[in-house]
């Protein structure tokens, strides 16, 4: 008996560990990871204090490395992220933009012990356990980013790291 409860002590106390380093680590320096193939989703601060942009994130899908970001957006009053692949600079239409668009929609963030989904957090607030991004993995798949993945990216990122 004493080595199921073991085990289950175990279990817990890495629960609860994996939790509390998602609580000590601020949003930006929070680093995610899809399970099942591995994509990870790096975050940093975002551009600078007069741009909409709330949150910079990376990743790399295959060869692609691609950029997003996330925007509060009033209209729908929700954080809605992008990610995009080798989007021009500068002055760009609509069309630009959507034709170098990955995946768009809204980021929530997910407390594991309770259960709770809420949306993203801001810059400076503790990163949450998991992301849950809506859409990301089919989105994924549908771009020229992965074509050459056999298996897509699902949608929920569970958190991995803290850069320092």
């Amino acid at each position: 008996m004493g080595a199921p409860l073991g085990a289950c002590v175990l279990l817990a106390a890495l629960a609860l560990s994996h939790a509390a380093s998602a609580a000590d680590c601020l949003i930006e320096k929070a680093t995610y990871r899809e399970a099942e193939t591995g994509v990870e989703l790096v975050f940093a601060a975002a551009s600078g204090e007069n741009t909409p942009v709330t949150h910079g994130f990376s990743t790399t899908v295959g060869k692609f490395e691609l950029d997003g970001h996330v925007m509060y957006d009033p209209e729908v009053e929700r954080p809605i992220g992008m990610l995009m692949n080798n989007c021009p600079e500068g002055d760009v239409t609509g069309a630009d933009l959507a034709a170098c668009t990955v995946w768009k929609g809204i980021v929530y963030g997910i407390d594991e012990a309770t259960g709770h989904v809420d949306l993203l957090p801001s810059e400076g607030a503790a990163a949450p356990d998991a992301l849950l991004l809506p859409g990301f993995g089919p989105a994924v798949l549908a771009s020229s980013a992965g074509k050459a993945l056999e298996t897509g990216p699902w949608d929920v990122f569970e958190f991995k790291g803290c850069a320092s």
